[in-house]
C-alpha cells in the first residue's frame, strides 16, 4: 500500500513539473518585443553549465554593451526586426505552439528558435544561425548554434520612435555601388534622424543610462554640445554605413560644413535633451541644402 502511494506521489509530482513547465507566463504569441541581454555559443554554455550554472539562467544580463540595445521585435502583422551589436536582419516570423517561432529573412534564411527556460521575466531561447554573422557571436568549429537570453523589459514605442522598424533602419543597407552626392546626403540624414530617435527613446523610456555603443555616430557627446571628430578619429563602424572610405568622407566633409554654419540651439541643462535638439538642428539645415 505504502509503495502504490509512494508511486502515486511521484507521478502527481512529475505531472505538475512537466504542466509548469509547458505553461509559460512569457508567450511569444503576445509579447513583442525583447531585449537581448545575453549570448552564448554551445561550447561556453556547456562549461558554464558544470561550473557556474548561475551564469547561464535566463535573466543572467551581460556586462558588454551590447546587452542593452540589442533587440527581437516581433510585430502585430508578423513581422520582426533582429538586432545584435551591429548586425540588422528583418523578415517574416510565424509561432509555433507557443514554444518555438520561425524567423525568415531573404538574406540570412530561416532561423527556427526554441524557448528553452524561463525565470524573472526573461526566456531563453536556443537557435542556428546559420549565415547571420555578428562580432558578438563567436563562432568555433564551424558551429552556429547560440543560447540567447531575452528579457521583456523594452518598452513600447510610439512609430515616430521606433528605431527598431526597417524604415528606421535604411541606413544599415550597405549601398552596392558608389552613390551620387544626393544618395550620400539622404543616407547620412537617415543616420542621423536615427540617432536623435535613439536619444529620444533614452529620453522618455524610462531607461537609466544610454550607450552611445548602440549608434553609428561620428560624434563625441557633450554636456554643452555636440561636436564632431576630426576624420582620423571617426569610428569605422559610422564609415562603413557608406559604400567605402572615400563616400564615407563626402559625407563626412558635408557634415563638417554644415555644422560650421549652423546655429547652435539655445542651451537646455540637460546633456541628451540638448544634444537630441543639436541633431535635429544639424538634420534641418542638411535637408535644406543643395547638393
Amino acid at each position: 500500500m505504502y509503495h502504490k502511494l509512494i508511486i502515486s506521489l511521484l507521478c502527481i509530482f512529475f505531472i505538475s513539473c512537466n504542466k509548469s513547465e509547458n505553461n509559460r507566463t512569457i508567450d511569444f504569441s503576445k509579447d513583442r518585443d525583447f531585449r537581448i541581454i545575453n549570448i552564448f555559443n554551445e561550447q561556453t554554455y556547456a562549461d558554464l553549465e558544470q561550473r557556474l550554472p548561475n551564469n547561464i539562467k535566463p535573466n543572467a544580463e551581460s556586462e558588454e554593451s551590447y546587452a542593452f540595445y540589442s533587440y527581437l521585435s516581433l510585430k502585430p502583422n508578423k513581422d520582426y526586426t533582429f538586432l545584435i551589436g551591429n548586425k540588422f536582419m528583418y523578415g517574416t516570423y510565424s509561432v509555433i505552439n507557443k514554444d518555438e517561432i520561425l524567423l525568415k529573412s531573404e538574406e540570412f534564411g530561416d532561423i527556427p528558435l526554441k524557448i528553452m527556460k524561463e525565470a524573472n521575466g526573461c526566456i531563453q531561447i536556443h537557435g542556428d544561425f546559420k549565415a547571420y554573422k555578428s562580432d558578438m557571436m563567436l563562432e568555433l568549429d564551424g558551429n552556429t548554434k547560440y543560447y540567447l537570453n531575452l528579457n521583456t523589459d523594452f518598452e513600447k514605442l510610439g512609430k515616430e520612435n521606433d528605431i527598431r522598424s526597417v524604415a528606421f533602419n535604411q541606413w544599415r543597407f550597405q549601398p552596392q555601388q558608389k552613390e551620387t552626392d544626393e544618395e550620400i546626403k539622404n543616407r547620412l540624414i537617415l543616420n542621423l534622424k536615427y540617432i536623435a530617435a535613439y536619444m529620444r527613446v533614452h529620453m522618455y523610456g524610462g531607461f537609466n543610462q544610454i550607450h552611445t555603443a548602440g549608434i553609428h555616430s561620428p560624434f563625441l557627446y557633450a554636456r554643452n554640445g555636440l561636436f564632431l571628430y576630426e576624420w582620423q578619429r571617426v569610428p569605422y563602424f559610422w564609415k562603413h554605413v557608406f559604400y567605402d572610405e572615400k563616400d564615407a568622407e563626402k559625407a563626412f566633409k558635408l557634415l563638417r560644413n554644415t555644422f560650421r554654419t549652423a546655429e547652435p540651439p539655445k542651451f537646455i541643462d540637460n546633456w541628451l535633451a540638448y544634444n537630441e535638439r543639436c541633431l535635429q538642428t544639424v538634420i534641418k539645415n542638411l535637408e535644406e541644402e543643395d547638393i
